[in-house]
């Protein structure tokens, strides 16, 4: 699948720019972009101690995204839930990347019968009243699962056309991560330059350097000038 131009072999600076921007400090020390602290927070969702359990500095966490879990939700995920959500964590991989997860794995482990859908449909509360939303679901998951699961929002879904539920949209990931193209070599590669300290997911570079293209913010305008495609 052809993907933005911002993750090609000819914009690996421009992209590791824009990666740098997000986790800018201010002059005051403060994040310039609150959510440049969603994976570190609190240790990381995938913490040993916490791997299979969601906790309140997960729903933090989820919020410097500005994507609140609403109370109910809250209540449900860290009580009421947590049995269930703990016994669906577990059967999760939490060291498996992504790009790892071999094409006739791919059911087992993202596939509409697989654990990972499960806890989607449980943590998106359709059947409690929730409501969720894929959002704010994608968010959860993707701090507990950061090597496995791509937080989804409108403007990364629009770049990566994705208009399915979440197995058709991780499936759209895996194959841009594994169609032979080099781009988790390339993400590796913007992370590198970027000089950035926290040791994120290749998925979650390809977020944030989705987001920032995708969203325009006026940190980033200068650096899109150039790059086929964008829409700003």
């Amino acid at each position: 699948m052809a993907i933005p131009a911002i993750l090609d072999d000819d914009h690996i600076d421009t992209a590791a720019k824009l990666l740098g921007t997000y986790y800018r400090r201010t002059g005051a020390g403060l994040p310039a972009y609150k959510g440049s602290m969603y994976n570190c927070w609190g240790g990381g969702g995938d913490a040993p101690h916490d791997v299979n359990r969601i906790t309140p500095d997960d729903l933090i966490a989820v919020s410097f995204l500005c994507a609140d879990v609403l109370d109910r939700a809250a209540f449900g995920i860290l009580d009421t839930q947590a049995a269930l959500v703990s016994d669906l964590l577990a059967q999760i991989p939490a060291s498996l990347d992504m790009a790892d997860v071999q094409a006739d794995e791919f059911d087992k482990i993202l596939g509409d019968a697989s654990p990972a859908f499960q806890l989607r449909h449980v943590l998106s509360g359709r059947d409690t009243g929730w409501g969720m939303g894929e959002t704010r679901t994608s968010k959860v998951m993707a701090r507990k699962r950061p090597l496995l699961l791509p937080v989804y929002d409108s403007a990364v879904g629009h770049l990566m056309n994705l208009n399915r539920g979440p197995a058709g949209q991780w499936q759209r990931w895996h194959t841009a991560l594994t169609d032979g193209t080099g781009l988790p070599q390339r993400l590796r590669e913007i992370r590198r330059l970027s000089r950035i300290t926290d040791p994120i997911s290749e998925i979650r570079v390809m977020d944030i350097v989705l987001w920032m293209y995708g969203t325009g913010t006026t940190a980033g305008e200068q650096l899109w000038r150039d790059v086929p495609g964008s829409r700003f």
